[in-house]
């Protein structure tokens, strides 16, 4: 533990100074952009190996954001060096100048807030407790929850609003936004991953491997993703890399996470081409279909997932390529996206998400039809007041994600590890999302702590209501 200690003290100290260092070199070497591309990747393997603390603390933010940053990027930039995305001097330039300030911005953002808040201990262990008593009063109730879980998929189903694909994009645009949340709040509260998340986590803290019960609903996650819940993929390979991660060695970690980065975007395109079907039983067969007949299929066909890699990028570079020598800087866009946070219901004419603004403005026709695109985190600051912008938007993603990883931190253990495990999913809706207000109402506060607390609220409920209890004259009490 000292020696931990003594190595943030050592990281703390050498921060700024690094810092500066970087600061200078770009300034002489910014006229060029093949400098840029080298340094992008020379920053971006730097901060993952100074935040990630010897590459064994999981409950660091940080390192997972600065990869999933470098990662969206890395696909359309080798396309570019190779010439197949046409791009001018000074749009390169300006782009991967972008990535590099973006980076250094959030590490301020990081700094910044360690700096300025200090964590107060006595309140902290408060809190843990608290949280930890619910984690394992909800473990306890895992086979209520279970059978809860099954009476929600039989009258909701494993696919996402219980409807095929064209009727969920169809009910998603033509329901307001306050009703579509809680038409599927009870599924998102009661649902196979959050109550899978606690029986693995459970299971390997207590009795060191799975019990029957966590494999039957692994299996139950694994037939929502087949039917249409894509992103569910990446919660659950978080979840169990980092439940196992104490058993593992460096090179099995390394191993699996190559293993599971293909292995993610092909089931990601399976199901994105099995979500034709009209039904569950026509989405199983086929996600069966596209695995049978691989035979003849090109890689790119068969990686169909990657584009959900590489489409966000690409609207970063038309971005780029049309800001500002096409249409200004939007200086209002942190206005805009705060008022994101009120209902459409009582701001009906509020401004347009900016991934749903970039579609009505670049693409009308895929606008006019209803659908989207996913927005690159590094687009929007750069919307707001190019390359210094985009410095600006990851300083303040840099404070907000240092406060959250402060507070895993915190908690630790068991309890710490289920919330990380259920807030993984949103650090990808960082890096394609739109905004920094809207993020913060729908990743942290719609999707995230409202669930959490109506199943540890129902798991009270389980508690109170146990004929234990009942009978005994006890209620549940936090201690």
């Amino acid at each position: 533990m000292a020696r931990l200690i003594k190595n943030n003290n050592v990281q703390e100290r050498h921060l700024i100074p690094f810092m500066i260092v970087v600061i200078s070199i770009m300034a002489i070497a910014s006229i060029y952009w093949q400098f840029w591309v080298l340094f992008d990747v020379f920053l971006a393997i730097l901060l993952i190996m100074f935040f990630s603390e010897q590459f064994r603390n999981i409950f660091n933010i940080h390192s997972v954001v600065i990869s999933l940053i470098a990662l969206y990027a890395l696909p359309s930039s080798v396309s570019i060096l190779y010439g197949k995305i046409s791009m001018t001097e000074n749009e390169m330039l300006t782009l991967f100048s972008a990535i590099g300030i973006g980076l250094i911005g959030y590490a301020f953002g990081v700094w910044f807030l360690k700096k300025l808040l200090p964590s107060k201990r006595k309140r902290n262990v408060y809190i843990s407790n608290r949280i930890h008593n619910l984690f394992w009063l909800t473990y306890k109730h895992r086979l209520k929850l279970t059978i809860v879980l099954c009476i929600v998929l039989y009258f909701y189903g494993f696919m996402p609003s219980g409807m095929s694909y064209t009727e969920s994009v169809e009910y998603r645009f033509g329901t307001p936004g306050v009703i579509l949340y809680f038409n599927e709040l009870i599924p998102s509260v009661i649902s196979s991953l959050s109550i899978a998340m606690v029986s693995i986590i459970g299971d390997l803290k207590r009795r060191k491997h799975l019990s029957p019960l966590s494999y039957l609903l692994i299996t139950l996650v694994v037939l929502s993703i087949v039917g249409g819940h894509r992103i569910w993929i990446i919660g659950l390979f978080a979840c169990l890399m980092m439940s196992f991660q104490p058993y593992l060695k460096r090179r099995h970690l390394l191993c699996i996470v190559i293993l599971g980065f293909f292995s993610s975007f092909l089931l990601s395109g399976a199901v994105r081409a099995a979500r034709s079907g009209e039904t569950f039983s026509e989405t199983a067969q086929n996600f069966y279909s596209y695995f049978a007949n691989t035979q003849g299929k090109s890689f790119t066909k068969l990686m169909w997932g990657w584009t959900t890699l590489t489409d966000p990028f690409s609207t970063f570079i038309i971005i780029v390529q049309n800001i500002p020598k096409k249409i200004d800087f939007d200086h209002w866009t942190y206005l805009k996206d705060a008022s994101l946070v009120i209902p459409t219901v009582i701001y009906p004419d509020r401004p347009l998400p900016r991934n749903i603004w970039f579609v009505k403005t670049f693409d009308p026709e895929l606008f006019h039809k209803g659908a989207g695109r996913t927005f690159y985190a590094l687009g929007f600051g750069y919307l707001f007041a190019g390359v210094p912008g985009v410095f600006v938007h990851l300083f303040l993603f840099g404070i907000l994600f240092e406060w959250f990883n402060r507070f895993l931190k915190t908690i630790g253990g068991g309890a710490g590890l289920f919330l990380y495990s259920y807030f993984f999913i949103q650090l990808l809706r960082f890096v394609v999302g739109s905004g920094y207000f809207s993020f913060i109402k729908a990743s942290f506060v719609l999707d995230f702590f409202i669930p959490l607390f109506l199943l540890f609220l129902l798991t009270c409920a389980l508690e109170i209501l146990s004929p234990k209890n009942i009978l005994c004259g006890k209620y549940f009490r936090w201690s």
